[in-house]
């Protein structure tokens, strides 16, 4: 059921559109702002199980559908069911909820300001191109804290994603 209907909300989506390809933003606050489906962040989530479940394909920030759109009856004037929009931000919440805010405490305990952990890990993070569990652990080794614990943690968080 959720996958066939995250592929109906997307290639309604793509279809109110006019597009076959959108950037990234483009997508998260068309379902926002635009059709006012849901709050940016759920759009986020959305975009986010979209891209893991292989219904959307991301590349170079911008994001395709990687099924027919023209095969797919939309009913009209749809919205997503609020079973798809709980069950994508309660994804994305179990992640949020996992390792970073662990992080976060060791940081505080090794004298970081949060803020100032937060901002560098987002700074490393889209310096490197990597996860921000990777770019926590790195940031949390250059201040000093002991981080042999997080290692199989991070690489599962990132096998996951």
């Amino acid at each position: 059921m959720m996958a066939d209907e995250l592929t109906v909300c997307a290639a309604a989506f793509f279809r109110n559109k006019g597009k076959d390809v959108v950037a990234e933003k483009e997508f998260t606050m068309g379902i926002s702002l635009d059709l006012r489906w849901m709050s940016v962040k759920e759009s986020q989530a959305l975009m986010d199980t979209m891209v893991s479940s292989g219904v959307l394909e991301l590349k170079d920030g911008y994001l395709r559908p990687k099924f027919d759109g023209a095969e797919l009856e939309i009913p009209m004037a749809y919205r997503p069911s609020a079973e798809l929009i709980a069950s994508v931000t309660s994804k994305k919440k179990k992640t949020e909820n996992g390792l970073f805010p662990e992080m976060i405490s060791i940081a505080e305990k090794s004298g970081m300001r949060r803020a100032g952990y937060i901002a560098a890990c987002n700074a490393l993070q889209k310096k490197l191109d990597v996860d921000i569990e990777v770019a926590g652990v790195i940031v949390l080794r250059d201040i000093g804290a002991d981080v042999s614990s997080l290692y199989k943690k991070v690489y599962d968080a990132v096998l996951k994603k």
